[in-house]
């Protein structure tokens, strides 16, 4: 059974069989084949609207959280809502 990955660096999204041992190539989340980024599993995601410019983006890995936080926003930088 294939697994879904997602790039939070460039965005490409790729699937992968697990090896004998369960890993994907030694990692638990492989990392991209396009850039070399840590890959996020695809279904670990959050999206985000920014209170302030209303850019919407969508965040990889951890729940979208970053160290445990909300991110701010790409274009204005201001602390993010979730949408």
């Amino acid at each position: 059974m294939s697994t879904d990955f997602a790039c939070p660096s460039c965005g490409n999204e790729w699937s992968m069989e697990p090896d004998d041992d369960g890993l994907f190539n030694g990692y638990g989340c492989p990392p991209c084949p396009v850039c070399g980024g840590e890959g996020a599993y695809a279904d670990d995601y959050a999206d985000y609207e920014c209170p302030y410019c209303h850019y919407e983006w969508r965040v990889y890995g951890n729940g979208g959280l970053v160290f445990g936080c909300w991110p701010n926003c790409p274009k204005c930088g201001t602390s993010a809502n979730e949408a």
